[in-house]
């Protein structure tokens, strides 16, 4: 059964009938002593009144038996007789002929009359000589306890029924925000990711609601960035993609072989622009998508540094420029891939601003920050730098200081700062290479592993 109501309605009524049935149990053991007790005391009571009843002279009682006038000892589940002298002269309709305790003998017992078995109490008025007996069958007890227990049965039947059903409608409103909550995600429109309403949920539910308002919080802002992802890479690729289309056609119509060399190399630089702003929007996917620590590791961060500086070495010789390297071995916890896309896109921004004939420092090594020690990754050139009023906002997505030159796209800068956050890494920006230029220096916190 998965319903939690039927969960809760069956668990709860189990517990109630196993407590009934013990409860039973008991109350039948009780019931046959204290119903026993009752009886034997109801035919004390009844043959002391016999007894009292009958007249103060022997004398005046008849010499054959007779039965006495109705009254309130005879119920007729009972019979009694008044012996005197060995002779029975008074007895109730249903009393048998002998005597009901043939010994005479004060006091309960239990005697066979015929085919029923009797209970029997006797008493004795010694001054009259007066014996009075009165008894019932045992089938009559038998009968009473079970019309008794059968009643008993009938009333706690109809309470477990009553019982039931208040438990089904309680355990039914219990559960009724939880049936609506149901009702309101069916009726949502498929891309409805809002919170849940938590205020009407029971205390044991409402985790589970928080932790699915979460789960809808991270999925819509997947949905988000999809979407702001997918208006950006519209935006970003529509010119690039034009500016392609021109020089095709100028090459198309170029009527010397100088106007159609002059047209490919223009075109063969904007597909290399187009490429790397495609591999940027792709990164820029990825990161969205939700970066994770659970694949983080130990990473070299001085040779993956290596690795990125000589991939840039032979666009930076066609551009006339100089690449300088100084690293020191350590290792930092981090994503390879993602510490990748970040050393690609810090040097690259370098190479890009720094001009042709320009300088580019890059360095790696351990160092502190705030009495922490870790890793520092420095990149700074001799270009034409970033003006202090746009420092802030060169980590902004697409944004692109207003005097640039460069074939930058907005991009590459908001990637590192991306990764830097997801690997609790801490941004610096400054002045460059002889007091001029730009630098951006990226710390990463952690203990270095020193070779």
């Amino acid at each position: 059964m998965n319903s939690i109501r039927g969960r809760l309605t069956l668990a709860l009524l189990l517990c109630i009938v196993l407590s009934w049935m013990t409860w039973l149990c008991w109350q039948a053991m009780q019931m046959n002593r204290e119903q026993t007790g009752l009886w034997d005391a109801s035919l004390r009571d009844i043959g002391t009144q016999v007894l009292r009843s009958m007249p103060d002279s022997v004398t005046q009682l008849p010499n054959a038996p007779t039965q006495p006038q109705p009254s309130r000892f005879q119920d007729g589940k009972m019979s009694f007789q008044v012996w005197v002298d060995g002779r029975n002269v008074v007895h109730s309709p249903a009393a048998p002929a002998g005597p009901l305790k043939p010994d005479f003998r004060d006091g309960f017992g239990t005697h066979r009359i015929g085919d029923d078995m009797w209970r029997v109490y006797s008493i004795t008025d010694r001054k009259r000589g007066i014996v009075a007996q009165v008894g019932r069958t045992q089938a009559t007890l038998n009968r009473e306890l079970h019309n008794l227990k059968r009643l008993s049965l009938a009333v706690a039947a109809l309470i477990f029924s009553l019982l039931g059903l208040m438990i089904w409608i309680v355990v039914r409103w219990s559960l009724a925000p939880v049936t609506a909550l149901h009702d309101s995600l069916l009726a949502r429109r498929p891309l409805d990711l809002t919170p849940l309403p938590t205020e009407a949920m029971p205390t044991e539910v409402r985790p589970l609601v928080d932790s699915f308002n979460k789960l809808l919080a991270r999925v819509d802002a997947a949905v988000q960035n999809e979407r702001r992802f997918t208006a950006d890479a519209a935006h970003e690729l529509r010119t690039p993609l034009a500016v392609l289309a021109a020089h095709t056609d100028v090459a198309l119509r170029a009527t010397t072989i100088e106007e159609k060399d002059a047209a490919l190399r223009r075109l063969s630089s904007g597909v290399q622009r187009s490429a790397r702003l495609s591999e940027q929007l792709l990164d820029l996917a990825r990161l969205d998508a939700g970066a994770s620590t659970e694949g983080f590791g130990q990473v070299d961060l001085s040779e993956l540094v290596v690795l990125v500086v000589r991939d840039f070495e032979a666009l930076a010789r066609d551009r006339g420029q100089h690449i300088s390297l100084q690293t020191e071995p350590g290792a930092i916890l981090g994503d390879i891939d993602q510490l990748g896309i970040l050393l690609r896109n810090v040097i690259d921004n370098a190479v890009c601003y720094a001009g042709e004939g320009g300088q580019i420092a890059v360095s790696c090594r351990p160092g502190r920050s705030n009495d922490i020690r870790g890793m520092r990754l420095e990149v700074a050139d001799d270009g034409p730098g970033v003006a202090e009023e746009d420092r802030a906002r060169i980590f902004d997505r697409f944004y692109r200081a207003p005097r640039s030159t460069g074939r930058g796209s907005g991009i590459g800068l908001s990637l590192v700062a991306q990764i830097a956050q997801s690997h609790g890494a801490c941004i610096e920006v400054g002045p460059g290479l002889k007091g001029r230029g730009f630098a951006i220096s990226v710390f990463f916190a952690g203990a270095a592993a020193e070779h």
